[in-house]
């Protein structure tokens, strides 16, 4: 156990660093009334916490829960067809459809995110090559769209993880008892990858939530 223990410094400290100390300055910070990092003229208010309750925060924070919850939404309605199919599929084709979906992710997000948006401008290149005018540019159901394709991925890998890993043997006995595909999908599949599908309901919603990239992009057309 002591061994583990040694093991697990470096990455508890690392994380102490990176995490938990800016965690804790930005509490320390939300109770101080400052210019900058000019501590000398610090003092203590709780203005920066009666803000948040005002009307146009309050709508805000409405906007980015109900614009997140629909990408979610949105997400879970492509990304487990998409992981079952990958999971079904022969071994052989599975690298191929797992590279399509993590060679975007090695891209810088505000570069996938600015050529998106390209495409939904009425004047761009959906329209100069293929003559389709998108009027979607700057609306919420765009920054939706570019939420689902940004971060999609981060749903299908969960659900296709958890799929593949169900034992063939569940899915067979169900067959043998009679249940055609519909039935073993729905009393055997389904239930056993809801852990999957947890997992990226968090893995989605709350960068979509917190994100300031896509709207502030998206917004501005």
């Amino acid at each position: 156990m002591n061994k583990y223990r040694v093991l697990a410094t470096p990455y508890l400290i690392w994380m102490g660093i990176l995490t938990l100390f800016p965690i804790l300055l930005m509490l320390i910070l939300s109770f101080l009334k400052i210019r900058g990092f000019d501590f000398s003229t610090a003092s203590f208010t709780t203005d920066n916490f009666s803000k948040t309750f005002n009307r146009e925060y309050l709508i805000a924070f409405a906007n980015s829960l109900k614009l997140a919850g629909l990408a979610t939404v949105f997400c879970i309605l492509i990304g487990y067809p998409v992981a079952y199919f990958i999971s079904t599929s022969k071994i052989s084709n599975r690298f191929s459809l797992l590279l399509v979906l993590i060679l975007p992710m090695f891209t810088n997000l505000l570069l996938r995110v600015n050529t998106i948006n390209r495409l939904l401008l009425p004047e761009g290149f959906l329209k100069n090559v293929f003559g389709i005018s998108l009027n979607y540019s700057g609306t919420e159901a765009a920054v939706i769209l570019v939420m689902v394709i940004v971060y999609l991925p981060f749903m299908i890998f969960p659900i296709y993880t958890v799929l593949e890993k169900i034992d063939p043997s569940l899915l067979e006995a169900s067959k043998d008892l009679g249940a055609n595909n519909f039935q073993t999908f729905r009393q055997v599949t389904l239930p056993l990858s809801l852990k999957g599908v947890s997992s990226g309901i968090i893995m989605v919603f709350l960068p979509c939530a917190t994100s300031f990239t896509i709207p502030y992009i998206v917004s501005k057309g």
